[in-house]
């Protein structure tokens, strides 16, 4: 008789299990109202990354094959598991990754297929991507890129739908290439988009096709842009009515037909619940509430190594040292940091717990040093010349910079001059090396120092390489530094079998970078953001964005039918 008792309320338990969940079905969670950032109107994720709040879009529809948290461990993303294999007989050493079940925003099933293509598509030498260094423990990679074999060549495979085999150079630490694959530069990709749609795939938001967590559903950078959460995301049986058991928030909606300045007014009105940018006066003024995590972003500058003005190191190191790093950032403002290497403070070292910056040591001064710039010009017997510093028009601290920046190289008797380019110009400056000195957000593709240094060796660069007969298979990095010392430094690091040695390489690799300087950290950046006391379950990604998986907004309901009715109203205008 307690059986049945038992077994009655088991199911009277199961009865209303089940009716929560079909109320629950009909409930897709919050619609958060923000500003989440400047708009991007190019979501390629191959592409050099030259502005910080990439990320802060791309990271949130896009997703790799593994995750690195904020306490330094990797976790599965769109990978389930991974197993190392090795092969004794013909000492061949693989990676086998099973992948999760989980659909485009468009319906269509993900497979190991679209993480071939995309990497492929990486390490082209028809692709410019400096992400394809991050591929290069993979066999063959590197010979790939430089055109001495055929992609098909590459050692990588499908075993079936959701297993993709991976074959190493070498027998690494799985680790490292794990970290890797966490790059949002490295995340799957469909073939018959990018070929169909060439010229739009990036940019029109009805030809973006994604894997991740939210999918992009309108993207006007004067207006709207409109996150949604993916209802195919590892798609369940609950998933085809609308429901998504990952993500809580149904829809982030960011406003830019709003200013900067607007957009914090109407956060502090309660009409927004999320502010991710704000003006330096701004930021300084609501400091105390703002909250902010690391990125792997440095406000940097690129010189034009074969420029005869600043292809001398000593000439590049003297503009370095006499550049005062703390007043560049208290310009900037935002929570940014003189920039202490170039590698990032975030970027991993000899364990993902490490940093990689700690035990490197600084490997800039903060502040300015004339004395020992005007000694280094000695020492290059260099006294003057002239030079351009090219920049974005659409960001006003890039000019401030700049003009700071000109001053103090003015007073090494140098005559610089100023060149602010529109968005379109400006990337064409920067692909094509049409710059002495440009200003860029140096961004690290994965949370791996190696990230950082690698494309400035020439082999590495990631550059389109020309397949013809006489080609030398490599085209340096954008900048035109080639040092055979740094390469050699480099391929080293690569050789290198565990974390622990190929950091201690890359930490020689940074020191000679930064004596030769073809490019100079200025600022670290901070991810920050200003939260309603309503909005909870924020956290950051080690790359510079924030997570919004599990965000929940208080009282929703009433705020997502009050919102609902204020775009009716609005249509109906």
């Amino acid at each position: 008789m307690k059986r049945i008792i038992a077994m009655l309320l088991l199911g009277a338990m199961l009865v209303l299990t089940l009716s929560a969940c079909g109320v629950d079905m009909e409930d897709r969670g919050a619609i958060i109202p923000m500003y989440l950032t400047t708009p991007q109107t190019n979501l390629d994720p191959t592409r050099m990354i030259y502005d910080k709040n990439f990320v802060k879009v791309s990271g949130l529809i896009y997703e790799g094959l593994t995750e690195v948290g904020e306490n330094g461990k990797i976790t599965p993303a769109l990978a389930k598991s991974w197993v190392k294999k090795y092969n004794e007989e013909r000492d061949e050493y693989f990676l086998e990754i099973n992948l999760d079940s989980t659909r485009w925003n468009d319906g269509r099933t993900f497979t190991a297929y679209h993480v071939i293509y995309a990497w492929k598509q990486v390490i082209s030498p028809e692709t410019a991507s400096p992400a394809a260094a991050l591929l290069f423990d993979i066999k063959n990679a590197k010979e790939v890129k430089a055109g001495l074999k055929t992609i098909d060549e590459l050692g990588v495979a499908a075993v079936d739908t959701y297993t993709l085999e991976v074959q190493f150079e070498r027998a690494i630490d799985p680790e490292l290439f794990l970290e890797a694959i966490s790059s949002p530069s490295l995340v799957p990709m469909r073939d018959d988009v990018v070929v169909n749609k060439e010229t739009t795939w990036a940019t029109n938001v009805d030809d973006i096709a994604t894997v991740g967590k939210f999918t992009i559903k309108s993207m006007d950078p004067v207006g709207e842009y409109r996150l949604e959460y993916s209802k195919y995301y590892k798609l369940t049986s609950e998933a085809k009515k609308g429901y998504n058991e990952f993500v809580k928030p149904y829809k982030l909606i960011s406003d830019f037909s709003k200013s900067a300045q607007e957009a914090l007014a109407a956060f502090n009105n309660g009409e927004i619940y999320y502010v991710g940018e704000m003006t330096a006066e701004d930021y300084a003024a609501n400091e105390k509430n703002v909250k902010t995590g690391a990125t792997l972003s440095n406000y940097t500058y690129f010189f034009d190594c074969k420029n005869p003005v600043l292809s001398n190191a000593k000439v590049r190191s003297a503009l370095s040292l006499a550049l005062d790093r703390n007043q560049i950032a208290s310009i900037i403002g935002q929570g940014t940091t003189a920039a202490k290497g170039f590698v990032s403070e975030s970027a991993t070292g000899t364990s993902m717990k490490k940093s990689f910056r700690k035990e490197a040591g600084n490997l800039y001064q903060a502040s300015a040093n004339m004395d020992a710039a005007k000694q280094q010009l000695s020492e290059a017997g260099v006294s003057s010349g002239s030079f351009t510093i090219t920049y974005r028009q659409d960001r006003a601290y890039d000019s401030l910079v700049a003009e700071y920046a000109k001053s103090v190289w003015e007073q090494l008797g140098f005559s610089v001059s100023l060149k602010a380019l529109p968005l379109s110009a400006y990337e064409e400056a920067l692909y094509s090396g049409a710059f002495d000195v440009i200003a860029l957000d140096y961004q690290g593709l994965s949370t791996n120092a190696y990230s950082f240094l690698a494309p400035f060796a020439t082999a590495y660069s990631g550059s389109v390489v020309s397949v013809a007969d006489d080609s030398t298979g490599v085209t340096p990095h954008i900048t035109g530094y080639a040092s055979e010392a740094y390469d050699a430094l480099i391929d080293a690091a690569m050789e290198c079998t565990t974390r622990s040695d190929r950091a201690k390489k890359l930490v020689e690799a940074e020191k000679l970078l930064v004596e030769d300087s073809p490019a100079i950290a200025l600022v670290s950046y901070a991810n920050y953001y200003l939260a309603s006391s309503q909005l909870k379950g924020l956290s950051f990604s080690p790359y510079g964005y924030t997570l919004f998986t599990n965000a929940t907004l208080k009282n929703y309901a009433e705020k997502n039918a009050a919102y609902e009715a204020a775009q009716a109203a609005k249509t109906a205008e």
